[in-house]
């Protein structure tokens, strides 16, 4: 049997050990499960998860799925291969694990289905470990909550920083583990599961990644079913995957749109057009995000070097492109954000509700009981402004679909006048704010981290 280092283990390693009979699915879930008891409540406690499939059904399932392969039946390309999902997607109590958004009132709480999404993967032979933490209920609680922070999961730490969140961190510090789908990077950075899913409206993908050193894409808009999410809203809020490898990426997220054949990686980098963004420019400010010692050096050389080595391989290349930073051309005269606005209103007016009704039981069945449950259990709840605003707000339907066009059309016009002249990527660094454009827009983000 291989000797497995579960820290460094991509989804294409393990499923070659699995066809080539050095590993079985047995094995590779029991390594996984050895880790996550070693460091997601105990060691260096990182929160990662906050539930866990119990172990023998899990074994129950991987035993089976080693015997199919046995019996030369593969139910799909990454049959065997253990995932983790942020805990915003439902599932059956048959599987273990409660749905929470990380709030303690859905603790107890059974759902009536599992997800679409999460059933149609088990159906093709992969096996779901557990739920990721995250900023709980993706964050719509109150101002300033900590990324990665849950009254029910506790904090997710970023797998890289000895010793934790830091002290008086700034929002998306170098020490923080970013947010909403915090846990989602942890786990697969820890070596909990190979591949995870998250889920972003604005950055909620592409900053755990960042911090956890993944490869992640934030898939386009209803490109991926997210019929039993939790979600904001239809025209922003997108599924993505977080993974160790570009190929494992490719075989996962071709998974999530149920592709019938998997993306091509052989096609060369030769004739691509690509326009990298001006550095100095295209930054988050200092208010929000920290870089210690060289940290900030160290990205722009790999920025530079990452210009280098796409124009030696035959890619068109511009530096510099002209593109007005979001953050001033989405400025709104009134002060209001697209962002907020338009998912509060729509999470209001269906979403909300919706999630509530996907549960069998539960001890809260609308947002007014959400809130009031909570006031009850302050002592262990956090404050809710943000759902206590949501419940007042009374947003006009004709200015939300006026801000809806608003929001694609100038994201459009950013983006789309160097694409329709011919270039195929956009990059700026993940410490930018071009996932609004690309959010507004519904187009797929992405982060690679650079390799040698």
């Amino acid at each position: 049997m291989a000797d497995l280092d579960v820290l460094t283990l991509t989804a294409t390693e393990a499923q070659q050990l699995l066809r080539n009979q050095k590993l079985t699915s047995v094995a590779l879930v029991e390594a996984y499960l050895t880790q996550i008891g070693k460091h997601n409540h105990n060691g260096f406690r990182l929160n990662a998860l906050i539930s866990v499939a119990p172990r023998e059904d899990l074994l129950k399932t991987a035993s089976r799925l080693d015997e199919e392969r046995a019996a030369g039946h593969a139910r799909g390309p990454l049959h065997g291969i253990p995932f983790i999902i942020k805990d915003v997607f439902v599932t059956l109590p048959s599987l273990g694990m409660p749905t929470t958004c990380g709030t303690p009132c859905f603790a107890k709480a059974t759902t009536k289905r599992t997800a679409p999404l999460i059933q149609y993967l088990l159906d093709q032979g992969m096996i779901l470990l557990g739920k990721a933490n995250l900023t709980e209920f993706c964050g719509l609680k109150f101002k300033g909550l900590t990324p990665g922070y849950s009254s029910f999961g506790g904090q997710t730490q970023n797998p890289y920083i000895f010793g934790g969140l830091e002290k008086d961190e700034k929002l998306i510090g170098h020490s923080s583990p970013g947010g909403s789908s915090a846990g989602s990077a942890a786990g697969v950075a820890a070596g909990f599961a190979p591949l995870s899913i998250g889920t972003e409206c604005c950055g909620s993908i592409i900053t755990p990644a960042n911090r956890a050193g993944l490869y992640a894409l934030k898939c386009g808009l209803h490109t991926v079913d997210d019929e039993g999410c939790f979600k904001y809203n239809d025209c922003i809020d997108c599924i993505g995957g977080l993974a160790k490898s570009a190929q494992d990426l490719a075989s996962f997220i071709a998974a999530l749109q149920q592709r019938k054949e998997p993306y091509d990686l052989n096609r060369g980098l030769a004739g691509l057009r690509v326009g990298f963004t001006d550095v100095n420019v295209w930054r988050l400010p200092e208010t929000m995000v920290s870089w210690p010692g060289d940290t900030r050096q160290q990205m722009e050389d790999g920025y530079s070097a990452a210009i280098a080595t796409l124009k030696a391989n035959g890619v068109d290349v511009e530096t510099d492109i002209d593109l007005p930073r979001a953050e001033e051309y989405m400025k709104r005269p009134d002060g209001k954000s697209h962002f907020w606005e338009i998912a509060m209103h729509q999470l209001k007016q269906t979403h909300m509700q919706a999630f509530f009704d996907e549960f069998s039981e539960s001890e809260v069945h609308s947002l007014e009981e959400m809130i009031e449950w909570n006031k009850k259990h302050a002592d262990t709840c956090l404050p809710q402004d943000e759902l206590e605003g949501l419940l007042a707000s009374n947003r006009e339907p004709a200015e939300m679909e006026a801000m809806i066009i608003e929001l694609r059309d100038k994201s459009k016009s950013a983006l789309d006048r160097h694409f329709e002249a011919g270039m195929d990527i956009v990059v700026a660094l993940a410490d930018s704010s071009l996932v609004r454009y690309s959010s507004g827009a519904g187009k797929p983000v992405f982060f690679l981290i650079r390799t040698a």
